[in-house]
C-alpha cells in the first residue's frame, strides 16, 4: 500500500497500542552527520540505505531502566531530548521547532546496504566511512553494559514500514499514492 507521510503517521497512530515491531527501510542523509573538514563527500546528497527492525511504542526511560535493574544498577532519569518531545503515545518525537514528526523507535537490528548518491550511484564505503563518527552511548547509559538503542527517523526519509502484516510505501504526494494503489488494485 502507498502513503504519503501525513497518511503514514494516522495509520500508525490508529494502529499502534502499547508497543509494535517494525520493520524500516530508509535512506538517511549523510550530510548533517558526516564530519566537514577535508570531506569531498559533503553537499553531494549521499544518504546512508539501511533496513532496521525494532519495537515502536516504547518508553525510553523504562527500557532503560529494565537494563540498569539486570546488571543490578540504580534506577535513572532520561534526560530531556534537546531537540523534541514525545507524543502521548510514545511513537514521534516531535520536534519543538518545525512540527515534523519523526519515527521514534528501540532499534534491535540494522543492516547497511551502503551508501548512494542521489542518483543511485553506491559510494565506496571504506572511502566515505572515515567521515562519519562513531555514535557513542547516552550518559543515562554510559555505566551499562546493555544498551537501549534509540534512535528517531525523519518519516520523509522512510520509503518502506513493514508492520500489522502490511508493507507501507511512502510516497512524496497524495496524487502519487494514489496512481500507486489503484494500479495495484488497493483502495485506501
Amino acid at each position: 500500500m502507498y502513503l504519503t507521510s501525513e497518511q503514514f503517521v494516522e495509520v500508525i497512530r490508529s494502529q499502534v497500542k502499547g508497543t509494535s515491531m517494525v520493520t524500516v527501510e530508509l535512506d538517511a542523509p549523510q550530510d548533517k552527520v558526516m564530519r566537514k573538514t577535508g570531506n569531498p563527500f559533503i553537499g553531494k546528497g549521499i544518504v546512508k540505505r539501511e533496513t532496521l527492525n525494532g519495537t515502536i511504542g516504547y518508553i525510553y526511560s523504562n527500557a532503560v531502566n529494565r537494563i540498569a535493574e539486570k546488571e543490578g544498577k540504580d534506577e535513572r532519569d532520561a534526560k530531556p531530548h534537546p531537540w523534541g518531545d514525545m507524543d502521548s503515545q510514545h511513537l514521534f518525537r516531535i520536534n519543538r521547532k518545525s512540527g515534523k514528526p519523526y519515527l521514534s523507535m528501540q532499534v534491535k537490528n540494522v543492516t547497511v546496504h551502503g551508501f548512494f548518491t542521489p542518483d543511485g550511484m553506491k559510494v565506496d564505503e571504506d572511502s566515505i566511512r572515515v567521515f562519519i563518527p562513531e555514535r557513542t552511548k547516552s550518559s543515562t547509559q554510559s555505566d551499562l553494559e546493555g544498551e537501549v538503542i534509540a534512535r528517531d527517523y525523519d518519516v520523509e526519509n522512510i520509503k518502506v514500514v513493514r508492520a500489522f502484516g502490511q508493507e507501507y510505501k511512502l510516497v512524496s504526494t497524495m496524487a502519487e499514492a494514489e496512481r500507486l494503489n489503484v494500479t495495484e488494485g488497493i483502495t485506501v
